[in-house]
């Protein structure tokens, strides 16, 4: 959101007295009004300035919903599989769509994506045994949506990977995933899929399967576009290179093509997005997420390493994987904590909570993971950044003029 942005939502909140210095939002408040915000934020556990931030953010990101609002929710349903917690899901729905189905097989991405998504029916499936007869059991009529979206699990074709196996059925995901695109589009056209995994799928050792994959979705009746992003080029506060690919119906689009996002200048960083919290809970058997301060998620690993005793740790030092401290003025490092080796708060005495790890991916204040800190540890690295997210739905919206 540019200044000038900021400055007429804020004026459509009644705040008048506010002004642009240089690169920076000038607001003039009464005493009362002051004390109120001073009030409101120590409530939270939060500092004024910190709180005052986040709320405007919230607001920005409702009233950007608010405008890409669909005028015909149904015209714009999505069958979301390889669901996650989400991620992909909240961007595009920010953008006017609505995932009607979301399938996925681990059970902690079923009872988030539910929390979440409570319109959405969520089944925990295996998309390889998934049928077009399935889904319309599932939504209780013939299902017809716009489109497909997700994503594989991305871990067999990852290169940090180190034991990638020729036989790892997970390879052949992505055909299920072609299978069942083919199907719902030759009963009733769907207009587009976007399909999002590792660059590691374009590389050498699966450069075939890539192939193989591409050539199966072109014969489904799709002109196949793909884009190499990083996440840290469009609003997210996070280094994180993913492929995209974009399938658009020929037959419904015959003279479209799928622009990407454009790339914005500048980039956010850890300080602006997580500087301010309070100190998170520690991870404990028995916590009720409910009692925990500020949010559900502000939870993190016992620090019990020599290392956050001794004060040692500094702002971008790396010991191996299992000790990156982040950059306080920099985008985080991808969020993808395996063997729960969470990225090192800036501060160096603690690993980030789950919450920091969501605020990095972009998931907006009131999303919730499920599960206990294991699960939490490993949704918040699986799920597509909806800041993203919503950028490609939006380009695609562009796109296709839908």
């Amino acid at each position: 959101m540019v200044m000038a942005d900021w400055v007429s939502l804020m004026r459509k909140c009644a705040i008048t007295e506010v002004f642009m210095r240089s690169d920076k939002l000038m607001i003039r408040l009464s005493e009362e009004e002051k004390a109120m915000l001073v009030s409101t934020a120590e409530a939270r556990g939060l500092q004024t300035a910190s709180w005052g931030r986040m709320e405007l953010l919230r607001a920005a990101r409702q009233s950007s919903a608010k405008r890409d609002e669909p005028n015909s929710p149904r015209q714009r349903e999505l069958l979301s599989l390889f669901c996650g917690p989400g991620g992909l899901d909240e961007g595009f729905e920010r953008a006017g769509f609505s995932t009607s189905i979301a399938i996925d097989n681990d059970q902690e991405c079923v009872n988030t994506f539910a929390v979440n998504h409570p319109h959405a029916k969520v089944k925990r499936r295996g998309v390889e045994t998934l049928t077009v007869a399935d889904l319309d059991d599932i939504y209780g009529s013939t299902f017809k949506p716009i489109g497909i979206i997700g994503g594989p699990p991305c871990q067999s074709f990852s290169v940090s990977n180190v034991h990638q196996s020729d036989d790892d059925p997970r390879h052949k995901l992505p055909e299920a995933y072609a299978t069942l695109l083919a199907g719902l589009n030759k009963r009733n056209p769907i207009s587009f899929f976007v399909f999002e995994n590792v660059p590691g799928l374009m590389g050498k050792k699966h450069c075939h399967r890539y192939a193989r994959f591409k050539e199966l979705f072109r014969d489904a009746g799709f002109e196949i576009f793909e884009q190499i992003v990083d996440a840290q080029n469009y609003g997210v506060p996070q280094e994180r290179r993913r492929v995209i690919i974009v399938g658009i119906n020929w037959e419904l689009h015959p003279s479209c093509k799928w622009n990407p996002p454009k790339p914005e200048d500048g980039v956010h960083t850890v300080r602006e997005t997580i500087e301010g919290l309070p100190e998170p809970v520690l991870n404990a058997a028995g916590i009720d997420p409910s009692t925990i301060p500020v949010h559900p998620n502000h939870w993190c690993l016992v620090p019990r390493s020599v290392k956050f005793a001794d004060a040692n740790l500094e702002e971008g030092q790396m010991y191996g994987r299992s000790f990156r401290t982040l950059y306080w003025d920099k985008p985080s490092w991808t969020v993808a904590y395996g063997h729960r080796e969470v990225h090192v708060h800036p501060n160096g005495h603690r690993r980030l909570s789950i919450y920091e790890a969501m605020l990095l991916q972009t998931f907006p204040q009131t999303y919730r993971l499920t599960g206990n800190m294991s699960a939490q540890i490993r949704l918040v690295s699986e799920a597509v950044p909806p800041e993203l997210a919503y950028r490609i739905a939006m380009s695609i919206r562009s796109s296709l003029g839908i």
